[in-house]
């Protein structure tokens, strides 16, 4: 799963971007509105970690033109300020959630599983489908037939995407924006590698090919 952390503190961006990255988050980071807006217009987020108090733009506006662009990343805004009126409006705007500075890691991590299990409509940190479970918290998948596998966090990441969006066909760039930051330009045919892995626990025909378009999820039909 992909986040973007907007953070104008270099030191605390680069703690949360660690600490996310360990939890099997997929992070990118910009330390102003500009870049920001680049990253939001030309990639892909399932959730955005946003502080408010940003060096050349208010946060809060960032996130009102992101909303009203019909943008429906889940937003976790950060503020420093302890007035209660700017987290209403914060929350009023479209954020999913605020967390005031400063703030223990695993009270981030918490929020920020909270608001992306609502955006997906589950209730527990397993994403379920056709019978399989992927765990978030242990990185573990178990199998219909009730068989657990751990996985590296590359497998994770990737099986997230598929089991996120079944029957939704991604191209290898897709999957790669997905499974590595801005920083990283890894070989597509690295998409290949752990493709075959996957489809060595989770069946072959679980994850099938579209020659020239990409790769999908397919659902038993029964």
């Amino acid at each position: 799963m992909k986040l973007l952390i907007v953070e104008d503190n270099v030191v605390l961006a680069e703690k949360m971007s660690g600490w996310l990255t360990k939890e099997n988050y997929t992070v990118d980071v910009a330390k102003n509105g500009s870049e920001a807006r680049f990253l939001v217009e030309t990639g892909s987020y399932q959730a955005i970690i946003l502080d408010i108090g940003l060096p050349d733009e208010n946060g809060l506006s960032l996130m009102r033109k992101w909303r009203k662009d019909g943008k429906a990343e889940a937003i976790l805004i950060l503020t420093a300020r302890s007035n209660w009126t700017e987290r209403v409006e914060g929350l009023n705007a479209g954020a999913d959630d605020y967390l005031p500075k400063p703030f223990e890691f695993d009270e981030l991590k918490a929020r920020l599983n909270a608001i992306i299990r609502r955006k997906d409509g589950r209730v527990t940190d397993e994403l379920c489908v056709d019978g399989f479970r992927l765990n978030s918290t242990y990185r573990t998948l178990t199998t219909p037939d009730q068989k657990e596998f751990r996985l590296t966090a590359t497998e994770y990441r990737l099986l997230q995407c598929f089991l996120r969006s079944p029957d939704r066909v991604f191209s290898q760039d897709n999957l790669v924006e997905s499974l590595y930051n801005i920083e990283r330009c890894p070989s597509r045919n690295v998409v290949q590698v752990y493709i075959t892995r996957l489809r060595k626990i989770l069946g072959k025909d679980r994850i099938k090919t579209l020659r020239g378009q990409g790769y999908f999820f397919a659902r038993d039909p029964h």
